[in-house]
């Protein structure tokens, strides 16, 4: 059985950015059956995890994800470029220019560098040495987080080169936690581009991506032209978190939505707020359609159909509008399929609740000032970190609890434990305990 294959570059050298890193290069299974067929290309960003693990994170497992598609006749066969990032210049590379002048990260930033470097070096060298198909439309640009977010910024500025971007949750906003102020990381464009444009965000991602602003910026691609289901797709994922587990979870949409067939709707789903207020917190549904390829959408160009109009309006869109004290049903419909909800207006909903988050670690646990459990929380003593919070009402968080980048808690053997989750509700109390840390030597091996 012919099966796919990957090369490793292990110090692709950069003149524009004055360094090196590895690439991996995967090769689909008929590549060397067929010396005259030529293939459309995918890049992506943190090569690293698109298809292995580390111990700083998992993997988006992209080559079982197209090997699946591929086999069941899904998609058609392509070559995933995956360009890992340098570790400690990140930030800096997947940064363009700040719009509001804002030096966030401490860092210079490098985007317009990065962007040369993959426009001048990494696809000439792609396209020469391997049978692409160098033309636009035969070429995508995905990444997540940071690499959501320059996966953006380069997608509106060379759509000569990618017609295709995929920014899972992408990094536009940095949120300061404490005051909630909003720093935005990117110029926001309003100018249609000839790109199909896959953008997402999962719903417990907590101040790391919030939904509201990639939403907003979603909002601002269909002002500007874009049709929603058409050439571009938002999804807006229920239960996910911001690791590579979660965009490995998904992946297989954009890559449908990219290089393959989305099928028919074969079931919808409907997803909203118990409540929603006459005054105070504004409030969205989420209409997620489900195609038989295993594609799936959130619907920005919704009919709904409210039992008592008199209580609540529903945009295309999905946001609520209450207009009278009361109780309703809200019916959701996409061609023959239907999903319905209940929900309640009440007078005024805070946009807030208060939130107590405590974390207590081990003897073991080295020097930190604070750790990050969804919320960065202080030390209160040597063992003891946590506070109360004031929190966005219904905000989710999925985490592992960790002291830095790599440094997440285990068991007490050093073997890796499930992600945490909860969702902010009024007076919620979270106690927790860590057994050990990553980067620590386990219990059983000390002495």
């Amino acid at each position: 059985m012919d099966v796919s294959r990957f090369i490793q570059l292990k110090d692709f050298e950069s003149k524009i950015l004055n360094n090196t890193r590895e690439v991996f290069i995967y090769l689909p299974p008929s590549y060397n059956l067929n010396d005259q067929e030529r293939y459309p290309v995918l890049y992506m960003h943190d090569g690293q995890h698109v298809f292995f693990a580390d111990q700083k994170g998992e993997s988006w497992d992209v080559h079982t994800a197209v090997d699946q598609l591929v086999a069941e006749g899904k998609m058609r066969e392509i070559i995933v470029v995956a360009i890992s990032h340098i570790e400690d210049a990140r930030i800096a590379e997947y940064m363009h220019a700040n719009p509001q002048g804002h030096n966030i990260f401490g860092t210079t930033n490098q985007g317009e560098l990065y962007e040369e470097f993959l426009v001048r070096e990494v696809k000439p060298y792609i396209d020469t040495t391997y049978r692409t198909l160098p033309g636009r439309e035969h070429t995508a640009l995905m990444g997540s987080s940071a690499g959501g977010l320059v996966s953006y910024n380069i997608g509106f500025r060379k759509s000569d080169i990618f017609g295709m971007i995929g920014a899972l949750c992408p990094f536009f906003v940095s949120v300061d936690p404490n005051t909630m102020e909003d720093r935005w990381l990117s110029h926001v464009y309003t100018e249609k581009k000839d790109l199909k444009i896959w953008m997402d965000v999962g719903d417990a991602e907590g101040f790391t991506v919030m939904e509201k602003h990639v939403r907003q910026v979603a909002d601002v691609l269909i002002n500007t032209g874009y049709q929603p289901g058409e050439d571009m797709m938002y999804y807006y994922a229920v239960d996910s978190g911001h690791s590579q587990k979660d965009w490995a979870a998904r992946v297989h949409a954009p890559l449908l939505y990219f290089f393959g067939e989305i099928g028919k709707p074969i079931r919808v789903e409907l997803h909203g707020p118990e409540t929603v207020g006459l005054q105070g917190a504004k409030r969205n549904l989420n209409a997620i359609v489900h195609f038989d390829s295993g594609f799936m959408m959130t619907d920005l160009q919704g009919t709904y159909e409210v039992a008592d109009p008199e209580l609540l309006d529903v945009t295309v869109d999905g946001r609520l509008l209450a207009k009278k004290i009361g109780q309703t049903k809200v019916t959701y419909h996409y061609a023959h399929l239907t999903a319905s909800l209940e929900l309640s207006v009440i007078p005024h909903l805070s946009p807030t609740a208060t939130v107590n988050v405590f974390v207590k670690v081990p003897t073991t646990t080295p020097q930190t000032d604070s750790l990050y459990a969804g919320i960065a929380l202080p030390m209160i003593h040597n063992r003891l970190f946590g506070g109360t919070f004031e929190v966005p009402r219904d905000m989710s968080f999925e985490f592992r609890i960790s002291r830095g980048l790599g440094k997440h808690e285990t068991d007490r053997y050093g073997h890796e434990v499930p992600y945490r989750k909860f969702t902010v509700t009024d007076g919620l109390i979270l106690n927790y305990v860590v057994e050990n840390w990553v980067d620590c030597v386990p219990a059983r091996e000390v002495q």
